[in-house]
Order: structure tokens, then sequence, then C-alpha cells
């Protein structure tokens, strides 16, 4: 096709209406279902992006077409409500209407003008409000704020929970890094085994106190604006967590639950959870037997993707923060899949211990979901432990950033060396080393395989310079952009063992 708008057609310079423009923009209808989660009246923002995504990889132009949603009013998302059809925006414009005469008076410029430029993003996770840090930053509203609406705050926000079905509102920032002052278990420090694993809590920083990883993910920047969210940095006892503030989402027809004062959710994860729903290495193994381990569980962010893709699928669980694991109970329980935490040292010897029946019979692990309230440097021994109980480890996830190299060499010594597997590690990389990383995994991994002759009973068989696994990386998925420049990438590593 030509990118000339003159075009010969049976005349002589016959001058053609729809010159050709490689640039043009064009528009194809289409019904793509985009479910939504019970109760809810909106369409999440990821679940349309998720959907957009769906659709390239169908027709095979991922990186030749664009996509954009054209929903209506009631089911656009309000994340990308910016303007006056906001609810947000409408509960703010009420709310200045009804201001007595002598604060009104001292507004600065009218309603309108105060609210033109304003961004009304927001994120509703039942029955919670979350705002962005940035809602109502822009000038005059900090200062008036500050000054003659800062005591008809609670009348704004009364009037934003009626008018978006909320009860709780809360403005957050990004999960730090670094925390500090906080008493954290490091994860590559090996406990003993045999001691049960000390309650990770939460302590008051001092002020001379040295940064330390935030290896529990806690959401220290979440400032609760209206509504019960309990006390901040409170022993996670029983009573606690069951007094606590808890809320819910639904991704992909899983239900997750969590305590926003005390834990993350990320909600940029939608797309790797939805990747391993349908991921060939799970979906060839559905109705099999497997086992899936994920060493940095939390509340059951990829947990609950192997449980919900296969039903012959148990997963094992390793959590450091009790608040993950009550909300990954509380999850599993919704979405119909039970679970066993084991909490100390007594509870994990019983379970390695109780391994026959009266009869003699060998006892299976009942329950879909089994949590190690501990570190996962202890997976191996508990892995080795229950391999008779359990179905062969298949899949082990390393769901930690911004590396999660510390627990290479467990995921490794877990998969079953029969059968082989896959291990999926979390990395965050740079846009320019993303194809030098997965280089560097891959040699990484395979200098794990071939140090596991030293450890095993395959060097009876293979010679030292043998490699008894095939080790490759067959995908590498960009999971979001974590910093500019920075995205998270997850590299999806096969062990297809070689039989002597």
């Amino acid at each position: 096709m030509s990118g000339s708008s003159v075009m010969s057609r049976g005349r002589k310079n016959y001058i053609n209406p729809y010159p050709y423009n490689p640039l043009q923009r064009f528009s194809v209808p289409t019904n793509v279902e985009i479910l939504r989660s019970e109760g809810e009246h909106w369409l999440q923002s990821v679940e349309v992006t998720l959907a957009r995504e769906t659709v390239l990889r169908e027709i095979g132009f991922p990186d030749r077409v664009g996509i954009e949603a054209d929903l209506d009013c009631r089911s656009r998302p309000n994340k990308f409500f910016y303007g006056a059809k906001s609810l947000l925006a409408q509960a703010v414009r009420e709310w200045l209407q009804v201001l007595p005469p002598p604060t009104h008076a001292q507004l600065p410029v009218d309603i309108d003008s105060l609210l033109n430029g304003c961004r009304w993003a927001y994120t509703i996770y039942t029955p919670m409000l979350l705002l962005p840090p940035t809602f109502l930053s822009r000038e005059p509203w900090p200062r008036l704020l500050a000054g003659p609406l800062n005591p008809h705050l609670p009348a704004l926000y009364e009037g934003i929970c009626k008018r978006l079905a909320v009860t709780h509102i809360a403005t957050n920032g990004h999960i730090p890094a670094l925390v500090p002052g906080t008493s954290q278990c490091n994860r590559a420090t090996e406990p003993d085994p045999s001691m049960p694993q000390p309650n990770i809590e939460r302590h008051p920083i001092t002020s001379d106190a040295e940064p330390e990883p935030n290896i529990l993910r806690s959401p220290t920047n979440l400032t609760p604006l209206h509504g019960d969210f309990g006390k901040p940095g409170v022993p996670s006892r029983s009573q606690n967590l069951r007094e606590a503030f808890w809320v819910s989402a639904v991704q992909n027809r899983i239900t997750q639950s969590w305590a926003p004062l005390h834990t993350m959710f990320s909600r940029g994860n939608i797309s790797e959870k939805a990747r391993l729903l349908s991921l060939d290495s799970v979906t060839t193994l559905r109705y099999k037997q497997f086992t899936a381990v994920d060493l940095y569980a939390g509340i059951g962010y990829f947990a609950f993707s192997y449980a919900k893709a296969a039903s012959g699928c148990k997963v094992l669980c390793w959590e450091l923060n009790r608040w993950s694991i009550e909300g990954l109970k509380r999850g599993a329980q919704h979405n119909g899949w039970s679970t066993r935490v084991i909490e100390n040292g007594d509870e994990e010897n019983h379970l390695f211990g109780d391994r026959y029946t009266e009869d003699g019979k060998r006892k299976t692990i009942e329950e879909r979901i089994l949590v190690f309230y501990r570190s996962n440097t202890c997976a191996v021994r508990a892995v080795d432990a229950l391999r008779e109980r359990i179905p062969p480890v298949r899949h082990v996830n390393c769901g930690y950033l911004p590396t999660s190299r510390d627990s290479w060499r467990t995921a490794f010594d877990v998969l079953d060396k029969d059968l082989g597997g896959w291990i999926h590690a979390h990395e965050n990389v740079s846009v320019k080393e993303i194809e030098r990383r997965r280089v560097e995994i891959v040699e990484s991994f395979t200098d794990l395989a071939k140090s596991y002759l030293t450890r095993s009973d395959w060097s009876a068989v293979f010679n030292t310079e043998c490699q008894p696994f095939s080790v490759e990386c067959q995908h590498v998925e960009r999971v979001k952009t974590y910093a500019p420049g920075i995205i998270h990438c997850v590299f999806d590593i096969a062990f297809l063992p070689r039989k002597p």
C-alpha cells in the first residue's frame, strides 16, 4: 500500500480521499468481559489494563496496537475520574456549598476555581477509601485545610463516606524500603529450628536508630483520616487480630484480605497473579497432584493463584509478619481453601512426627495451604520432612524485592529433583540491564545445580563435570515500573532433570 495520497485507479492523478497514514488511529469495537467484585459498582483500573493486555495477546500484536477502554459513566474506573463527574469531587463540592457563611467568606476564590485542576484519583478497598498523598495538595488547599476549613473536616469525611459508600478513609504513600529502629527479624539469619520463632512486632522508633530493611513491608506511610483503624504497632495477639480493622479486594475472582494499618497490599501485582493462573507450566499440571512453595507469602498474593489454578495443588508458605498470616487465613477462608498455620517449634515437630495412622497408613496433609510462621531459611528442613506426605514440589515463588537472591539456594533445594520444576525469581532491574541480569540469573542457578552433585546421591551417577539439570530462563515477565528506569521483573527459571 502506497503512502502517497495520489493513486492510480483507472484514471490519471486520482486523489485518494483517505490517504494512508501509519500513525492514524482507528477503533474496532469489541465486547470484553471484565469481572467485578461482588457488591462493587466500579471497575478497577488495573482490571481494565489486564483486559487490554489479554486482547493484545489474543490478536497477536502486543507491540503494534494500543487499546483504550471506552466505558460508560456507571462502570468507568473511579481512578480515571479527574473532573466534575467524580463522586469524590461531587462530595467536596457539596461540602463547600454548605459551609457556614463566615467560613465561606474566607475562601479566596469561588468553588469552581477551587476544584478546577484538582486530581480526583482514589481507590476503594471495601469498606475503605484510599486517597493518594496528593489529594487536595495544590494551593490554596493546604493553607485552607490547616486554617478556616480545618474545623469542618469531619463533615467532609462523613460526606465522602456517604457519597462513596465507605466507612473509613486514609491517605497512603509508598512502602519504604528502609525503616528506622524497627525490631524486625532478618530473613538471612538462620534461627534455631528447635526453638519457636520469636513474635515479630514493631517497636517505638528512637531518634538514633539505624535504618533497617523493611522486610515486613510495613505500611508506615498510611495516614488514617476517618474511622477507627485501631492502634499502630500493637502486638499481633489473637485479640488484637480479631479487633483490628480489615479490608478486602477481589482480583481475578480471588479475594484477599489485610489490615491496612499493619500490612501492605500491592495492587500492581495483578498482572503477575493472572499470569500464574494461565501459565503453561501450571496449567499442564492442573489435574495432577503437585505442590507450590511461596517463600515470601504475604497475604497470599501468589500462593492464592496456585490454589485457584489447580485443584490438585497444595501450597506451602513462609511468612514472618503475623498480620499478613492472619490476612492469608481470612482470604483463604473466603475462597474456600483450608489452611493450617504452624506458629512454633512444638507444632512443627508434631507435624513432622505425626506421619502414620494407628493402622500404619501414611498420613497425608489434608489442608490446601500450610503456612509456617518463621524464616524461610527453615523451608528445606520442613519440605524434606514432608516429602512423603505431599505431592512433588514443582513450583517455587521467590517474590521479594528489590532482590530475591538470598532465597535462591533454598528454592532450588526444595524443588523435586526427579521431576524438576520452575523457580520464579522476582527482581528489580534497570530496563537496560534486563538481558544481562537474565544471563546472570541462569548462571547462578546453573552453579547451584552443579553444586547439588556434591551434596546428593546424584554424585554416584554423574561426574563433577556433568550437569544433572538443564537450566534455562523460559520467560522474563515485566510486571510493573518500580521506579523511573527500574522494572519489577519475574524470571521463570526451568529445571529439567537429565536422567542417567
